[in-house]
């Protein structure tokens, strides 16, 4: 029963969407989602440069990136809204709420040189990642606030390489622990690069998106300091 009331509640959803009805979160409508993509730059899809919106939200949900071209992903970005922010596993850095001074988390971008390039690091509400040092996203963890946390829960997966699309990753608010592997997704310490990624936003307090197929059940891997390789679900060890 709560499956049928949980479908019933996204089909609504997306009606109210698709004729453009304003709600408190700051006017759904006007979310774009988009990726810095090597080779493509700032785009959708490949090459397609069109920003998805959340009106094309299916039960898969809706994104940017590319897929089967073995291009990595350099950064993330959500345009419409100031309530998601973004933080971001980047090779050679780390996590960027670890690895970045308060000066440069405050600032929002940043600049450092990386591998002999300057680079510029985002790290604001909307954007996540680097441009023009040509490294790879290799893990994400959105965290959502303000009107749009109390109506809506925000559920996102991404395609890793060599694993694929791992499993959904519930978007952290504020009050969460940052710590936790919970809310991450992607790999981090196997040098693997992020490809694509995918939203799905539904009513508060629904039950998360079913896994579609070819998806994983884990949504983050990473090597602790003995060398060891483990896949996290909701926090949790599980098996690969």
């Amino acid at each position: 029963m709560r499956k049928k009331i949980f479908w019933v509640m996204t089909l609504i959803l997306g009606f109210l969407f698709s004729f453009g009805m304003k709600t408190e979160a700051a006017s759904l409508n006007d979310l774009r989602f988009g990726s810095h993509v090597q080779t493509y730059g700032d785009t959708g899809f490949g090459k397609d440069k069109r920003l998805r919106t959340i009106s094309e939200m299916g039960a898969d949900g809706t994104g940017s990136g590319s897929v089967r071209e073995s291009k990595r992903m350099e950064a993330m970005f959500i345009r419409g809204t100031n309530d998601i922010t973004i933080n971001t596993h980047i090779e050679s850095i780390g996590w960027l709420s670890e690895k970045l001074t308060a000066k440069e988390k405050n600032a929002g971008v940043s600049k450092r040189n990386i591998k002999g390039r300057n680079t510029t690091i985002y790290y604001e509400a909307g954007r996540g990642g680097t441009a023009g040092g040509s490294l790879r996203v290799e893990a994400v963890e959105f965290t959502v606030n303000g009107s749009l946390a109390k109506q809506y829960d925000m559920y996102y997966c991404v395609h890793a390489q060599s694993y694929g699309w791992l499993g959904w990753s519930r978007a952290k608010s504020t009050a969460e622990d940052s710590n936790s592997t919970a809310h991450k997704a992607g790999t981090a310490g196997v040098a693997k690069r992020l490809e694509a990624y995918k939203v799905v936003l539904v009513p508060k307090g629904s039950p998360a998106p079913k896994n579609f197929s070819g998806q994983k059940n884990y949504q983050y891997i990473a090597k602790d300091s003995l060398g060891r390789v483990y896949a996290y679900k909701d926090g949790k060890r599980v098996a690969k």
